[in-house]
């Protein structure tokens, strides 16, 4: 009995209590005791014992009263319990769950609308933007102003796509359902985006619409046209009528990408500039675009502002370069596509740079460098194949490093180093005693171009017919695989010819243009425009017969005299190079000034040049040593002949045997 007293005691003060809430709740409120009254309801946040549910409910029951006051009161409501589901986001490597991130979207969706209804108050009272943004003053203490707002709303769109894009980046199973089903909530957000992007426009206000075309360039960027179509495809059978028209990809996404860049321009932000650009270029790349991205990078200066900024915009450069270099590949610029790719593929460490794996074991990191590493991964679906940018960067240093090789064998002076990857992999492959079936992609590459050293061009492409990169090296057309494989076929037979004639031509007379047509499956066309430019570079010395049907090879040897008088001006240029370097130490050059003499200092790693900037196109590129040599120099007025007596013209000979 005692008991049943107590708790009917319990249950009558519990009665009395919520009697006089009630009573104490009054049926109106005043613009400012709802203000009150909201401020004092977000106030318990962060105290002990608060109650996320209760909190909601109490801000849910004003919403009726804000309704009737207008929408800046309703959306500070709404803001109030949209703060209230980001307190709940874990650390730094813990992202938002995603049934929460869900009610967030729900609510920032319904924001919209009433800021659009807020904007059009404010337009229709008589006011300008600029007395608009002039309510944003500091001193105004008002919660509901429009500027605070919007700027409020913005910063919660921005702090969704970042527990979006965490929650993809610390997934570990990323093929699992889990990663699916929270990739598939991008497409939500993309909708958000583009309606605010809609209403920035309308609305002529630069800075937001700027920060809005940032973060929708970067949902999309990467993406080839044939999956953003379908994406927008998707969106827009669950849209109304009144938006089905704005969900159409547009036919040149290049003009698209370009006017959501010249958005970000105009808010004068630099950070967001150089982002904006990237992303253009990276789009420019994805769809074989290649000059105009170049052109872009170039014009920019993207190079040194990148290594100017922080690591994140360094990382997004270095993917630009990798996309540059497979646009190239596909496009048949071999030498392009080596300049590019060998930047970010030296040394083994294209994970790294493009962030899509953690260093080496073997690396030693403190734990803060461990972890903002770990904090700067992409998410999966972001990568770009590994695989793929290795087998391309292999086969375009087989294509230019094999003729080197096979050209320094026959000019001892020319020491120019292409690829010192491709020259390790065949060391190390001449070194092994059994030499199986390659086993990998690389070593498939490599047997190649052993096989291209003997001028055998079948054995070379077959080696690499049955590469992955064929299938995946043009995501947005893959049946483009076997146009880019037939291509590097014709490419490895160009090549195979060259190789040929530098290695055997010594114990050649002469070459009937039958013969090599049919020893390597060319056109006569092309076969005899490839000998002719060879002969112009002066990298063979033979002539075409006057019926143009044989190749007449010249072979002169240097007398003993001449090859002394050789090896004397070679040591002494390097005695010179010696004690210039010798100078520039003690005077504080540190040798830099003239660090691309010897091929080893144009640029990043390992690559040759000019030492100034070879890792750029056009001037100080991979075809340049020393300014001048086989015709290829920028400056030199003329083309200049070898130092070499191997190759040089029998007139020569012949004119100084007659002198007395």
């Amino acid at each position: 009995k005692g008991k049943g007293k107590g708790k009917e005691k319990g249950e009558g003060k519990e009665k009395e209590r919520t009697g006089r809430k009630a009573e104490a709740e009054p049926d109106e409120y005043t613009p400012e005791a709802l203000i009150k009254k909201t401020t004092e309801v977000a106030q318990m946040r962060g105290r002990r014992g608060f109650d996320r549910k209760m909190y909601v409910e109490k801000l849910s029951g004003l919403l009726p009263h804000a309704a009737k006051q207008g929408p800046r009161q309703t959306l500070y409501i709404y803001s109030s319990m949209v703060a209230a589901d980001f307190d709940n986001t874990g650390s730094v490597f813990a992202a938002m769950r995603i049934d929460l991130w869900n009610e967030a979207l729900e609510k920032v969706n319904k924001m919209l609308p009433l800021l659009v209804e807020g904007y059009k108050e404010l337009k229709d009272g008589g006011m300008s933007d600029a007395e608009i943004a002039a309510t944003a003053d500091p001193d105004n203490t008002d919660p509901t102003a429009y500027p605070r707002q919007q700027e409020l709303f913005i910063s919660v769109a921005e702090k969704l796509d970042d527990e979006l894009y965490k929650a993809l980046q610390f997934t570990q199973d990323v093929y699992g359902s889990e990663y699916q089903e929270i990739l598939s909530n991008s497409s939500k957000f993309l909708v958000l985006l583009k309606r605010m992007l809609h209403f920035f426009e309308n609305s002529k206000q630069e800075t937001p619409l700027g920060c809005v075309a940032i973060r929708l360039m970067e949902h999309i960027h990467y993406k080839p046209d044939v999956l953003n179509a379908a994406v927008y495809e998707a969106i827009q059978h669950s849209m109304p009528e009144s938006e089905k028209s704005s969900w159409v990809w547009p036919a040149s996404s290049k003009e698209f990408m370009s006017k959501l860049c010249r958005y970000v321009y105009k808010t004068g932000q630099v950070r967001l500039q150089r982002k904006a650009l990237l992303f253009q270029a990276y789009h420019l790349a994805v769809h074989d675009y290649f000059q105009e991205a170049r052109d872009l990078l170039h014009l920019s200066n993207l190079q040194e502002k990148a290594l100017e900024s922080d690591v994140h915009m360094q990382i997004l450069y270095n993917r630009v370069l990798a996309q540059m270099g497979l646009c190239a590949f596909r496009l048949g610029k071999v030498q392009d596509a080596h300049t590019c790719l060998s930047d970010v593929c030296m040394h083994n460490k294209a994970r790294e740079f493009l962030a899509q794996g953690l260093g080496g074991k073997f690396m030693d990191r403190s734990p803060e460098q461990e972890r903002q590493e770990r904090l700067r991964q992409l998410p999966y679906h972001m990568h770009i194949n590994l695989e793929v940018l290795e087998s391309a960067h292999h086969i375009c240093a087989m294509l230019l490093e094999v003729p080197n090789l096979a050209m320094q064998s026959i000019d001892p002076t020319n020491k120019r180093i292409i690829s010192r990857v491709l020259r390790r992999a065949l060391d190390h492959y001449d070194k092994q005693v059994f030499i199986g079936p390659p086993e990998s992609a690389k070593e498939a590459v490599v047997a190649a171009a052993k096989a291209l050293q003997r001028g055998d061009w079948q054995s070379a492409c077959s080696a690499v017919e049955d590469l992955k990169l064929w299938d995946h090296v043009d995501l947005g057309r893959p049946e483009n695989g076997k146009k880019v494989k037939d291509m590097i076929k014709e490419k490895i037979k160009t090549e195979a010819l060259r190789t040929y004639l530098f290695a055997y031509a010594a114990i050649y007379d002469a070459f009937h243009l039958d013969q090599l047509v049919g020893m390597f499956d060319l056109p006569a066309k092309i076969v005899h425009s490839i000998v002719s430019k060879m002969m112009i570079k002066e990298e063979i010395t033979a002539f075409w017969d006057e019926s143009s049907k044989f190749l007449l090879m010249q072979h002169v040897e240097p007398t003993p005299l001449q090859r002394l008088a050789l090896t004397l001006a070679d040591k002494g240029a390097q005695a010179v190079e010696n004690n210039e370097r010798l100078v520039e130490n003690k005077t504080g050059g540190y040798g830099l000034k003239e660090s691309g003499r010897d091929g080893k200092g144009g640029g990043r790693f390992d690559m040759p040049g000019d030492g100034k900037g070879a890792r750029r196109f056009g001037k100080g590129g991979m075809d340049d040593r020393k300014g001048k040599g086989k015709g290829r120099g920028k400056t030199s007025s003329g083309p200049t002949r070898r130092s070499g007596w191997e190759n040089a013209r029998a007139g020569v000979f012949e004119r100084s045997s007659r002198e007395p």
